[in-house]
């Protein structure tokens, strides 16, 4: 029983089969009972007709032998009706011995092999007819063909008992026909006591003589047994079942019968032993022989209505056969279909829905769950376990895609970690390296104020020099004739001045060349603030890369979002910052260039008054050849000195310019330094921001 508690199906199917054999069962009893009947029935039939062919028979035997009988004594020449009745004879034989192997009873064998062994005996002597009749009519004596009528009554006997023993058998099967029996039986009774009287006077009638009381207490005897068969007969007919026709039949005859009988009593009352006939035989054997249609119609009518009824319940078990056949392959059709739709509609499914869960539980989400045919309760467990599988093969896969992105993740979280540690170590090295250009930067910066400083105490002194040069070169052009007094003491002036000059294009180029170094420092840092500006727009791609992997990570990287966004503002503002640096470094490089022009000029300016003191040297010594040469030269002098005041004036307004360029650059350097450490400071929270998230 444990089978049943693991499977409902089974026990859904045995269930099932057990009122499947019910079902079967008691279609099959039934069946076999409509099979019992229909049987009984074609034994029925068979019995009725074998009843009706054996009645024949004997009526074929009794009949012809009374007409031998009566053909033997009433004709001149009998042979043609004794060949008949002796054909008739062997007909009547036959029908009985052919009927009696078609049906079933008691003592059937025994009585076919009597029957056959009488008929035997009998049927020989019934040349005895033909050797009588060989005689003249006159001589001709019944007595000596007694044999022959023993032996056939005697057949006649053994079909009796047979003819009893079949209608006995078909009296149990069925009322109706066991009446008809009965009908017939009394019928017949009427036919053989009627026909016994009229044979046993027929030798009475013969010789008119009168009867004795054995017979007359044999006559009566007949007579009340005729009238009992009638009475008889006469119950069985008023059932309301019997057809109209047989009642009116057995009517008929009654009054042919009772009217033959009147007029046999009233003969036999005539008998006056004269020995001649009270009645000729033709005659006898036509008020005989008058009852004998009616009477023997009613017996067939009687074997006819249970032929009918036997037919008619053969027809009706057939039918109820047919239709309890119908009912069994019916039920064994359904008990087939309820199988196999259990089979098809229950367990299948059930089989297929059990196959899928297992599936599922083994987290084979591949395979489809298999749809039913049918939209049944099976079909919507189906297709919400198809659904159940989709969305589980539907969560696998985001489970594998969102492990894939949490790989992933980690492996952009090393690549970033990474990428932060190189753009850490970058822009350490970047910070350090504008931090020492800085440095290198306010230290040239610083340089260059010195050395304007510088310059604009020697421009001042080149200046004040330049002017009293001036001044004592108005002197020598006012007083001419003081020239050749002071050639020697102006000739060493002019000297003095000619080294100071030298020198002054010394310290002119010495600045040009530090103003060319600042030109390139701010080249430089240009440079830094190009690859600062770069690492800025990084950081703000970085910075963008990580606000897309923060929305990515949904809730966990909200505050990644924060800081990479933190990080990405400090790169505006670096960017920013550095823009602002590289325009001052763009003005530092202009106001540079410009200072270089100015020292260049200042240099070409101071080159050409040392070659004018060499000039003047060289007049001063030929002063004293040329005092005409003096006077003009001294002029040109005049108005060099105005240039080289003039030169000097502009060397230093752009000393002073180049000086307020150097604080301007080094204003913007600290600017700078201030940007990189703030730089550093937002790089460093954004790393350790990013190494943290």
């Amino acid at each position: 029983m444990s089978i049943f508690k693991k499977s409902v199906s089974k026990l859904l199917l045995v269930l099932m089969a057990l009122l499947a054999i019910g079902a079967l069962t008691s279609t099959a009893i039934q069946m076999g009972g409509a099979f019992g009947r229909y049987r009984d029935s074609l034994e029925t039939e068979r019995l009725a007709a074998a009843d009706k062919a054996i009645f024949h028979g004997v009526l074929a035997l009794r009949t012809n032998r009374g007409d031998a009988q009566s053909a033997l004594l009433g004709e001149d020449d009998p042979r043609a009706k004794l060949e008949a009745a002796e054909k008739a004879e062997q007909a009547g034989y036959d029908s009985i011995a052919v009927a009696l192997p078609t049906v079933e009873f008691a003592r059937r064998d025994e009585l076919a092999g009597t029957l056959k062994q009488r008929w035997a005996d009998a049927s020989p002597q019934f040349k005895l007819f033909y050797d009588e009749a060989k005689r003249p009519r006159a001589e001709r004596k019944i007595e000596r063909t007694n044999s022959w009528y023993d032996a056939v009554t005697k057949v006649i006997d053994t079909a009796n008992l047979a003819s009893t023993a079949v209608s006995n058998r078909a009296w149990m099967n069925d009322p109706y026909i066991a009446r008809m029996i009965q009908v017939r039986r009394f019928a017949w009774q009427v036919r053989d006591r009627y026909g016994i009287h009229c044979s046993s006077l027929r030798s009475n009638v013969n010789g008119s003589k009168p009867l004795d009381d054995a017979q007359k207490r044999s006559v009566a005897q007949w007579d009340g047994t005729i009238t009992s068969a009638w009475a008889g007969m006469s119950e069985l007919l008023a059932a309301p079942d019997v057809t109209a026709e047989l009642v009116s039949a057995a009517n008929d005859a009654k009054a042919k019968t009772d009217g033959a009988l009147k007029q046999i009593n009233e003969l036999a009352k005539n008998f006056d032993g004269s020995g001649k006939p009270a009645l000729p035989a033709a005659e006898w054997n036509t008020l005989c022989q008058a009852p004998f249609a009616p009477i023997v119609a009613v017996a067939n009518k009687a074997l006819d209505q249970s032929i009918a009824r036997a037919e008619m319940v053969q027809a009706k078990a057939l039918t109820n056969l047919i239709v309890q056949s119908l009912a069994f392959v019916l039920a064994l059709a359904v008990t087939l279909a309820g199988v196999y739709v259990v089979r098809n509609r229950l367990m299948r499914p059930v089989r297929a829905i059990l196959d899928a869960i297992a599936r599922i539980s083994a987290r084979d989400y591949a395979t489809p769950v298999p749809q039913p045919r049918h939209p049944d309760e099976f079909g919507t467990m189906a297709a919400a376990l198809e659904s159940l599988r989709e969305s589980a093969a539907t969560a696998e896969r985001l489970g594998r895609e969102r492990e894939s992105q949490q790989a992933l993740q980690l492996a952009r979280s090393g690549t970033v970690d990474a990428a932060c540690r190189s753009f850490d170590d970058t822009v350490q090295a970047v910070i350090q390296s504008v931090a020492a250009s800085t440095r290198e930067l306010d230290a040239t910066a610083s340089g260059v104020r010195s050395l304007v400083t510088q310059s604009s105490s020697q421009t001042a002194a080149v200046s004040s020099a330049a002017e009293q040069a001036t001044n004592n070169l108005e002197t020598i052009a006012a007083a001419t004739e003081e020239l050749s007094a002071s050639v020697g003491e102006i000739s060493a002036q002019v000297q003095a001045s000619a080294r100071e000059a030298r020198e002054a294009v010394s310290q002119a180029e010495q600045t040009n060349a530090t103003v060319e170094i600042l030109d390139q420092t701010a080249s430089r840092i240009g440079e830094v603030v190009k690859m600062i500006n770069a690492i800025a727009a990084q950081t703000n791609l970085l910075a963008l890369n990580a606000t897309i992997e923060a929305a990515r990570a949904g809730e966990a990287g909200r505050g990644f979002a924060v800081v990479a966004g933190e990080v990405k503002s400090l790169a505006s503002q670096t960017a920013t910052a550095t823009e602002e640096i590289s325009r001052q470094v763009e003005e530092i490089q202009g106001a540079t260039g410009q200072a270089v022009a100015a020292i260049r000029s200042i240099g070409g300016a101071i080159s050409g008054i040392d070659e004018k003191m060499t000039a003047i040297a060289a007049a001063v010594e030929e002063q004293r050849a040329a005092t005409t040469e003096i006077s003009r030269n001294f002029q040109q002098a005049a108005q060099g000195t105005r240039e080289v005041t003039d030169t000097i004036g502009s060397v230093a307004r752009l000393n002073q310019e180049t000086g307020n360029a150097g604080t301007v650059l080094s204003e913007s350097v600290k600017k700078m330094s201030a940007d990189a450490d703030r730089l550093r400071v937002a790089v460093e929270g954004f790393l350790g921001a990013v190494k943290t998230a």
